[in-house]
């Protein structure tokens, strides 16, 4: 993932020098304070598509956003209204949406922020879950994902609200974590 970031941020840097290039402040044009503050994104791509692949060429996930930038110096990738698709070998596609996504530099873990969904096939079952939260972090090496937050589950026709959360996607651990309750209909 390293040398494909390495490539688009290339790409993005020969384009933004072009644009810079063309398209210049003019003389004597004041910077507000607020914009002059915040350094530029290493690059911005709209309507991005990431895709990480495994040691073998397979394909471990694949991230869509409205929008992607890497902060400069860090090289953490923050996504916009984004969706991660996540199918290895035995496990099923698991489906992320989010509002926001924090990929950190030099790590395998996703911070998804706003409105975020998964949604997937557990192994073993033949009913979908669906778990509903404003946080949730997914690290995509030991594909858990974790939350101090409150979250809402949907598996077939039972229903569980609770306050933090620990699951392995490739496996059928799920664990709840605080203030829970369930509804389970026949």
């Amino acid at each position: 993932m390293k040398a494909l970031l390495v490539v688009i941020a290339g790409l993005f840097l020969v384009g933004l020098a072009f644009v810079l290039g063309r398209t210049g402040n003019a003389p004597g044009a004041v910077t507000p304070p607020d914009v002059a503050a915040a350094p530029p994104p290493s690059y911005i791509a709209l309507d991005a598509r990431l895709r990480q692949s495994a040691v073998d060429g397979s394909t471990l996930y694949t991230l869509t956003a409205d929008r992607l930038a890497q902060e400069t110096g860090s090289g953490t990738l923050r996504a916009n209204a984004l969706t991660l698709r996540y199918a290895t070998g035995a496990v099923k596609p698991w489906t992320l949406t989010a509002r926001e996504g924090l990929l950190p530099g030099g790590t395998t873990r996703i911070e998804l922020r706003g409105d975020v969904r998964l949604r997937g096939l557990p192994p073993g079952s033949q009913q979908s879950t669906s778990i509903e939260s404003q946080r949730l972090d997914y690290d995509t090496r030991s594909q858990i994902v974790r939350t101090e937050s409150p979250v809402h589950i949907v598996w077939g026709t039972r229903e569980l609200d609770a306050r933090g959360l620990t699951a392995d996607l490739s496996g059928s651990h799920l664990q709840l974590q605080a203030d829970v309750h369930g509804r389970f209909k026949p």
